[in-house]
């Protein structure tokens, strides 16, 4: 029985919500070889001041990374070594 969680900012609707649990429930399904109904997809909303990246609470003005730079050094070896 697969699960697999989604955190992601509050303020998305209804419909997004389950556009996401449809698309990740069939590829689950189908790459674990399981019946769409052995899977299990939670959502949660998270509000902005409940998450952080960079060293900064997402509500905070502020240069946060992008996600264009660099990762670090032994993320960049292995992202390489499972390529």
């Amino acid at each position: 029985m697969p699960v697999v969680t989604v955190d992601w900012w509050k303020g998305n609707d209804r419909q997004k919500r389950a556009d996401l649990v449809d698309e990740l429930t069939s590829t689950l399904a189908r790459i674990a070889g399981c019946p769409r109904e052995a899977v299990t997809v939670l959502v949660r909303d998270v509000e902005q001041d409940h998450w952080g990246r960079g060293g900064l609470l997402a509500d905070e003005p502020g240069e946060a990374p992008t996600d264009s730079e660099e990762p670090p050094q032994r993320a960049r070896s292995v992202l390489t070594e499972s390529r």
